[in-house]
């Protein structure tokens, strides 16, 4: 008998949803099938059998999940029930409906924001879906009235991520100024040549990624159990954020080195769209060792990232801006500039180091 428990899908979750069920109970399945839906607060995820045999469930659609719960089992023959110490049988009873057994199924998550805000039953069985989520229960609270509102599941995992940063990491952080004339006018020549929309992002993805080999530290992972450790990242995974109004997500782009101008537009573009459907998986958010943020309202003029749990350094690229300036001759000039910050572990990285990081940049950009 092979069990299916919920692995640990990302670092800001303590539980998950499980949404869908992709396979009946008692259905045979073959290995690497998908089976089963789960969603964090930012990404759904399929999990796959892990042998062979008959599906037998023990927990059902509606059910909180946490990492380790065993949720099947799979067998050649009848599986066994969970008993009570199993746990898989210690998740959410997702029988408990809004109206007493004949309305929707509710998640506990879901009901314990129900009681704790008195929402109206008849609002729950008013959005005419069979699985009222705790993310469900939350848009209604947004749209009604009151001083106080639980944050969206999204913005609930960025809160999780900073505070524990904060907590954990002493960050430091420098700035450059780069004339952002010549990379502009590469990233105009570039997206012609190559049919796609390249701009400051795609080049600065590019060449931060190109610089992996010459600042190491920059890409490390701090051991969580030594702080003062480090292990060295094999490819330079940059995650960018995106945010299109549904909050804020950091999708990475694996092993960027390897990636051409066009395929890093591509693949931000497609990750653009996915921000707008809410299509994450997890896989798309997972694995990135620096992240390059992007600040593109023009009155921003700096930015200090966080930097995530995990990581030991991560970009700020703020809006172009206009000034006048002096060039070699003397002469009055207009010129396009933005500045690039960088926050980094203090412990791990010096403000030298930085700063050579920064300057290495500017040079990638526009060689």
């Amino acid at each position: 008998m092979t069990e299916l428990r919920v692995p640990k899908l990302n670092n800001n979750d303590t539980e998950y949803l499980l949404v869908e069920w992709l396979a009946e109970d008692g259905a045979g399945v073959v290995k690497g099938d998908p089976v089963v839906v789960l969603e964090t607060s930012k990404a759904a995820e399929e999990l796959m059998a892990e042998a062979d045999g008959v599906l037998r469930r023990t927990a059902e659609t509606g059910a909180t999940c946490r990492p380790g719960d065993v949720i099947a089992h799979i067998s050649d023959g009848t599986a066994p029930p969970p008993s009570a110490t199993d746990p898989g049988a210690a998740t959410d009873d997702p029988g408990a409906a809004a109206d007493g057994g004949s309305g929707p199924i509710v998640t506990a998550p879901a009901q314990a924001l129900i009681d704790e805000h008195g929402v109206d039953p008849a609002r729950i069985r008013a959005l005419g879906k069979k699985v009222i989520k705790r993310a469900d229960v939350l848009a209604l609270l947004e749209t009604g009235t009151g001083d106080a509102q639980p944050l969206p599941p999204v913005q609930r995992a960025v809160a999780a991520a900073v505070t524990r940063s904060h907590q954990t990491i002493p960050a430091a952080f420098t700035a450059v100024k780069l004339d952002a004339g010549p990379a502009i006018a590469r990233a105009r020549a570039l997206s012609k040549e190559a049919r796609a929309l390249i701009g400051l992002p795609e080049l600065l993805v590019a060449a931060v990624a190109s610089l992996h080999g010459q600042f190491p530290m920059c890409f490390a992972e701090p051991v969580e159990a030594d702080p003062l450790a480090v292990r060295p990242s094999t490819a330079p995974n940059v995650g960018v954020t995106v945010d299109v109004g549904h909050g804020l997500y950091v999708p990475v782009l694996r092993d960027a080195g390897r990636l051409s101008v066009k395929e890093i537009a591509e693949r931000l573009t497609a990750y653009r769209t996915k921000a707008a459907q809410g299509a994450f998986r997890e896989d798309d958010l997972a694995g990135g060792n620096i992240v390059v943020t992007l600040h593109t309202d023009t009155a921003v003029l700096l930015a200090v990232p966080i930097v995530f749990p995990g990581q030991t350094c991560a970009l700020s690229l703020c809006a172009p801006q206009h000034e006048f300036a002096l060039d070699p001759a003397g002469n009055v000039v207009k010129r396009t500039t933005v500045t690039l910050g960088l926050a980094f572990d203090h412990r791990l990285v010096n403000g030298r180091e930085a700063a050579m990081f920064l300057n290495a940049i500017r040079k990638a950009i526009t060689p």
